[in-house]
């Protein structure tokens, strides 16, 4: 063995004394880390907070109901001449005034206003639940999609390495037919360059499968380095043949473009209210304290006391105010118009996401099949190749069999076996993602 073959293998002894302190470490299965993104993503935590805000408004609109209430007070004092205005007399000295008053209003009609403007609320909560719900699902989507993209180049690390093992026997092999002279220099130097090549590609596979776990890192927030639960190849191949029936009314896509429908309907009905009087009642009570409003006591005027002239100045009102729109600039009829507007355009939009949830859904199917397909094919190629590589490895060992049939076929099964991993993985992938459309 050279000095090259021995620096290969040591490497591959320590990358796979990393892989065993990598195992040490926690490993995450798909359903874990499904788990775990649903409270720690960040586009997930956002979206969470927009449904507080729109939890938030919706209470508000319900409160716009009610009628309002307000309490105060005041105490101060005046000096220069100014009218008491609980005496209607001139004041020209300094002059302490108290003043407390309760007030309230009551919108009784607004032409339903109010009533769409909670309804609408109610509504836009809804339209972010169904927002939230799409963007849990697109980011189970990415997370299979990174889980599975790392599972499929630990499998092409596996094959990779299984190349490279034949490469180092097969130069050792081939160094000593050549120091015997029966191999020329040609074929060492064809094995030592498909060494180099079978390396290569090891490194490319390893770096393919940290940039698919960093992505994964990213989608799940972590700050830790990740180890993923590999499945088994032969968990993989059982394949299931029951294709469900796909609702598109229960899709959230669909369902958002009904809230959006109703949305704008919600707010054609707000904007006619504008058209409609309006009426409110406005009620207040209240009473105060002037220090100008004195009363003979003895040889000397005096203010009269607090509790009388709370009790004097007392005061209650109620004014019920309605207002008759006549003409405001055409404000309300644009915004009816453009309202029905919203709407042929929200069902217009609503038809085309039908169209699009159809097709994807078909589109799915058919790629599901014919990865079926794609993947029993190269299964039964894979196998053939196998029996053909161990015939050829018996013959080019006995040294009935050229180092170039022996390389072509052996790539040709290292090619085999990648494509059956890569159909393999795109085939769950396919089916991860309808069984989510289908959630």
């Amino acid at each position: 063995m050279n000095k090259f073959s021995a620096y290969l293998l040591l490497a591959l002894i320590l990358i796979g004394f990393l892989n065993i302190e990598v195992y040490s470490q926690e490993v995450w299965s798909l359903d874990k880390c499904m788990a775990h993104s649903d409270t720690a993503n960040l586009n997930l935590q956002k979206k969470r907070i927009d449904l507080t805000i729109s939890e938030v408004n919706r209470s508000q609109a319900n409160l716009n109901m009610l009628p309002s209430l307000n309490l105060g007070g005041t105490h101060g004092f005046n000096w220069g001449q100014s009218i008491d205005p609980f005496t209607n007399q001139f004041a020209t000295d300094r002059v302490r005034t108290n003043n407390l008053y309760a007030s309230s209003n009551w919108k009784i009609f607004s032409g339903l206003e109010n009533y769409y403007l909670r309804n609408e609320s109610e509504l836009d909560y809804k339209r972010i639940e169904r927002e939230l719900e799409i963007e849990s699902r697109n980011l189970k989507m990415n997370i299979a999609a990174a889980y599975m993209q790392a599972v499929l180049n630990d499998y092409l690390i596996g094959a990779t390495k299984r190349q490279v093992e034949y490469a180092v026997r097969s130069k050792d092999l081939i160094k000593e037919k050549y120091e015997l002279e029966y191999v020329t220099k040609y074929d060492l130097l064809a094995m030592t360059s498909q060494l180099a090549i079978d390396s290569m590609k090891l490194i490319r596979a390893e770096n393919n499968k940290k940039y698919s776990l960093l992505l994964l890192k990213q989608l799940l927030n972590l700050d830790q380095e990740i180890q993923i639960e590999i499945p088994d190849i032969e968990t993989l191949q059982k394949i299931e043949l029951e294709e469900p029936n796909f609702d598109v009314s229960s899709s959230p896509e669909y369902k958002l473009t009904q809230l959006n429908i109703d949305i704008q309907r919600t707010r054609l009905k707000k904007s006619r209210a504008g058209l409609m009087p309006t009426a409110a009642i406005n009620g207040s009570l209240g009473s105060g304290y002037s220090g100008n409003n004195t009363i003979l006591v003895g040889s000397e005027f005096l203010p009269k006391p607090f509790n009388v002239q709370m009790e004097e100045n007392f005061y209650q009102s109620a004014v019920l105010t309605v207002n008759v729109p006549v003409f405001n600039r055409g404000r309300v009829r644009t915004d009816m118009k453009l309202a029905e507007a919203e709407i042929k355009k929200s069902q217009i939009d609503q038809e085309i996401m039908l169209q699009q949830l159809i097709d994807r859904y078909d589109k799915l199917n058919n790629e599901i099949s014919n990865e079926r397909l794609n993947v029993t094919a190269l299964r039964k190629a894979l196998d053939a190749t196998e029996k053909r590589f161990e015939a050829a490895q018996i013959k080019y060992d006995a040294g009935s069999m050229n180092v170039k049939d022996y390389l072509d076929l052996r790539n040709e099964l290292f090619k085999t076996r990648s494509e059956y991993y890569t159909s393999m993985i795109k085939l769950r992938f396919k089916e991860k993602i309808r069984s989510y459309l289908l959630e």
